[in-house]
């Protein structure tokens, strides 16, 4: 049998991070991966092939509001959804290319095959067709096998009318319209990209608000842009039945209406990849959704069996797995940190973006927190013009009493980097008037900074209510 210090299961962005952070700390690793290619739902079905999309939508939609005469812009009839992906090809080889290289340039030792436990210290992999079985020792185990997309019982994906968010991109054609059953991340990201593509599209959630862990503020903006790029919204219910036609799909709401849609997306959440671990060998249990509890090192009840990425659940974010496997293997390794950082931002990839760090509004009154607000409008920054999308703001919650950025919100373009001038300067501990001080660059969006931080600053002289 083979022994190694590391076993780590799954090369997403948990598992690969975990492993080089490992191996970084002289650790013998193994990192056991069941597909052909390396990264995960991140680099092959979910983040980087939506996010390719999106670039091709957001291009279409800034395209049309440039008011560049002589250029004209349509999608046509008969292109395919992985056409439309562009880049995505490119960009995934790459990153196949860079997680390979970065392994074994660690000392990483890579297999081919489903993992399962024999017994706590040791994992069984089975080669593709199950026909060569390796058994490897280790001392540590990182779970990373992440998740899919879940699929309601009482739905019937036929992967030609009714789709789940992994299938979506495969679409023979952009259809002219398109029901989506979900409010959540995904659901949200994929309304506005079909959207902005021309399509008609409908969003069913069971919520009263869409997103609303967001900032109010926030969430209440991101619905008020669909509303005004043509999409549905149907919040408070749920899609009781479908069924589909040769055509159509009709979709039955709780309440009894009904909606016609020549696709489906089925955006309800995602499931932990666990069935074939075993895990019962090692002493653990999922729970009815395939996550596994863990502490705040990443530890399962197991100690030396570890867990990350989206295979324990919230927030389920790749920057957030990085860093999680690396915290993980960390503590488990006897490295310097064994936590993972207080401030985690979050980029939703709508059109247009949303990003946000830190408190929000919400949560400031709960804790009974003073607060001013500062917040300046994307449709007065003339980069935002410049690029067409003059769309969204800019929010700064700063304490009462001090003027610390407590936390940070956007929406309009390029949010999700947007966000991290105000996540650098809350990390160390700053203020509004680095902000009010600061000279930007002109014309950039990051300027919209310093007229939030002049609203706030006012807010706590004249001791305006906190909006």
């Amino acid at each position: 049998m083979l022994r190694y210090d590391v076993v780590v299961i799954g090369s997403g962005p948990a598992g690969e991070n975990g492993a080089l952070q490992a191996a970084a700390l002289g650790k013998k690793v193994a990192l056991v991966e069941k597909e052909a290619v390396p990264g995960g739902a991140c680099a092959n079905t979910g983040t980087i092939p939506s996010k390719a999309l999106r670039e091709t939508a957001l291009a279409i939609r800034q395209a049309r509001s440039r008011d560049v005469h002589g250029i004209e812009l349509k999608v046509a009839d008969k292109v395919t959804v992985p056409e439309l992906m562009g880049r995505r090809g490119l960009v995934t080889a790459r990153e196949h290319s860079r997680i390979r290289d970065g392994l074994s340039r660690a000392g990483v030792e890579s297999f081919r095959g489903k993992a399962s436990f024999v017994d706590p210290h040791t994992i069984r992999v089975a080669g593709p067709g199950g026909f060569s079985i390796q058994e490897i020792g280790a001392e540590v185990v990182l779970l990373a096998t992440g998740t899919r997309p879940f699929h309601p019982p009482q739905y019937t994906f036929d992967h030609a009318r009714i789709y789940d968010s992994d299938t979506i991109l495969m679409l023979d054609r952009v259809p002219g319209s398109l029901a989506i059953l979900g409010g959540g991340v995904a659901g949200c990201e994929y309304a506005s990209i079909f959207a902005a593509l021309g399509v008609h599209v409908h969003v069913v959630d069971s919520k009263e608000r869409l997103l609303p862990w967001l900032d109010g503020e926030l969430s209440l903006a991101m619905q008020e842009s669909f509303v005004e790029m043509g999409i549905e919204l149907h919040q408070g219910l749920r899609a009781t039945r479908l069924e589909a036609g040769d055509r159509d799909v009709l979709v039955t709401l709780s309440t009894g209406s009904r909606i016609v849609a020549e696709k489906v997306l089925v955006a309800g959440g995602r499931i932990g990849n666990v069935e074939a671990l075993n895990l019962g060998a090692a002493g653990l249990e999922a729970t009815e959704k395939g996550i596994l509890e863990v502490n705040h090192h990443y530890q399962t009840k197991v100690p030396h069996i570890y867990a990350a990425g989206d295979l324990v659940g919230f927030p389920g974010l790749a920057s957030a797995s990085m860093e999680q496997g690396r915290v993980a293997m960390l503590h488990a390794c006897n490295g310097s940190r064994s936590k993972l950082a207080d401030l985690l931002p979050v980029g939703i990839y709508t059109i247009p973006e949303v990003s946000c760090v830190g408190e929000s509004e919400e949560s400031l009154s709960a804790k009974f927190l003073p607060y001013v607000v500062g917040k300046a409008s994307l449709q007065a920054n003339a980069r935002a013009n410049l690029i067409g999308e003059a769309v969204g703001f800019v929010k700064v919650l700063a304490a009462r009493a001090d003027g610390k950025i407590l936390g940070v919100h956007c929406i309009g373009p390029h949010a999700s980097e947007l966000v991290h001038l105000g996540h650098a300067v809350m990390a160390l501990g700053g203020d509004l008037r680095y902000f009010a001080e600061a000279v930007f660059n002109y014309p950039t969006l990051g300027e919209a900074y310093k007229y939030a931080a002049f609203e706030a600053l006012d807010r706590m002289k004249g001791g305006a209510p906190p909006a």
